[in-house]
Order: structure tokens, then C-alpha cells, then sequence
């Protein structure tokens, strides 16, 4: 069962968020703020396994809220609840180093899937963030009819200085705009799988930024 620890953009938001994790038996409500100022004691006390945070918060923002988790002596997972996967500030937020987002309504329907899906190390992309994710990558998509096929989700063949063919693959087909459950179909694995997949490439793009910041 995750701990998780709340940062919402304000206080009614915050109190019905919390509710709805404290009646779930699937997660441990640790803690909340509005606040990322007042949450960075308590996080670093607390330890939860997941923070989920607005993307926009009073203080501050999602790559701040990023920054300051890697900066804890164990770094939770970060979950960012925004009202559309289009947002510009999105894509460079899981960059900066956000595990996942949840598409939140405003009365947190699905928040509690979202934290369990996280926690198992799972993740999705919209068709603009997959985009997004070869640009930054430096690869163009595959051809379809390649990517579509059941082999291409082994080919571990190198697709660029970080990634495999078959993660390329992945992207082009989210690019695309084919659902989890098409692929898996297509590829004959688990929509969990791919869901995994989706994370660690998330990861890589962690990695990305910080050679970025390096170089």
C-alpha cells in the first residue's frame, strides 16, 4: 500500500482530496499542503512513496516540486495532477524529473488508480507527449507498419544514444494516437506491461535533462 503525500493548489481541493484517500483502502493518506513551502519538512520526515502535486501550485510549480523531491535524502515518487495532458508546462515537468500525470477533473475521479497504477511503476502518454518525447530523444518515428508489428516489441537494437528500437516503437504508436489496450493487442502483452514500458521511458527522459544540465 503507498504512503502519499498531497500538494494541491488550494484548500477545498486539498481537504477533498484528502478525504477520498482516507476512505480508500488502497492508499496511506501521509500528508498534505497547498503549500510546496510548508510540505519540505514534513516530506523529509514523512517519506512518503508518491507526492501528488498540481501542476501549478501557490508557491510554486511542478519543476520546482521536482527539484526540491530529488534534493530529499529518499525521493518520492511524483505524480502531477493537471486538468489536460496538453499543457505546455507538462511535458517539461516529467522531464525535470515527474514519474507519471493524472488527468484530475477537479473532484479527483481516478486519483486513487493513478496513485496504485504509479506505485507499481506504471505509466501513460498522450499522443502530444509522445511526440514530445522523440523530439527530445532526437529520433523520428518509426515507419507504422514496423512499429505495429508483434517483433517490435523486442527489438532492443539501439534507436539513439539512450533508447531501444522497441521504446521507438512505443512512442510511434502513441504518437499516433493507438490506445494502451490497441497496443497490447498488437505487440500480444499485458496493458500493464506496456504501462511499464511508459515509465522507464519517462525515466530516460530524466536522464536526458540532467546530461542537458551537465553539458
Amino acid at each position: 500500500m503507498p504512503t502519499v503525500y498531497l500538494l494541491r493548489h488550494g484548500e477545498s481541493m486539498l481537504l477533498r482530496s484528502c478525504a477520498l484517500l482516507l476512505r480508500s483502502p488502497d492508499v496511506e493518506l501521509a500528508g498534505g499542503a497547498t503549500l510546496l513551502a510548508d510540505a519540505l519538512e514534513e516530506l523529509a520526515t514523512l517519506t512518503p512513496d508518491i507526492v501528488a502535486s498540481d501542476l501549478r501550485l501557490v508557491d510554486s510549480h511542478a519543476m520546482r516540486v521536482a527539484h526540491e523531491l530529488g534534493r530529499l535524502p529518499v525521493r518520492p515518487q511524483l505524480l502531477l495532477l493537471t486538468p489536460t495532458a496538453d499543457d505546455l508546462q507538462l511535458f517539461a515537468a516529467l522531464s525535470a524529473g515527474a514519474n507519471a500525470y493524472h488527468v484530475d477533473d477537479g473532484g479527483s475521479t481516478g486519483l486513487v488508480e493513478a496513485l496504485k497504477r504509479l506505485h507499481d511503476r506504471r505509466a501513460m502518454l498522450s499522443p502530444q507527449l509522445a511526440r514530445q518525447a522523440l523530439a527530445a530523444f532526437g529520433i523520428e518515428r518509426s515507419p507504422l507498419v514496423t512499429a505495429r508489428q508483434a517483433a517490435a516489441a523486442l527489438d532492443a537494437s539501439p534507436a539513439g544514444r539512450q533508447i531501444d528500437q522497441a521504446s521507438r516503437h512505443l512512442l510511434t504508436l502513441l504518437a499516433q494516437g493507438l490506445l494502451l489496450a490497441e497496443i497490447a493487442t498488437l505487440w500480444t502483452l499485458e496493458i500493464a506491461e506496456i504501462e511499464r514500458r511508459i515509465w522507464r521511458l519517462v525515466r530516460l527522459l530524466h536522464v536526458r535533462s540532467r546530461e542537458l544540465l551537465i553539458a
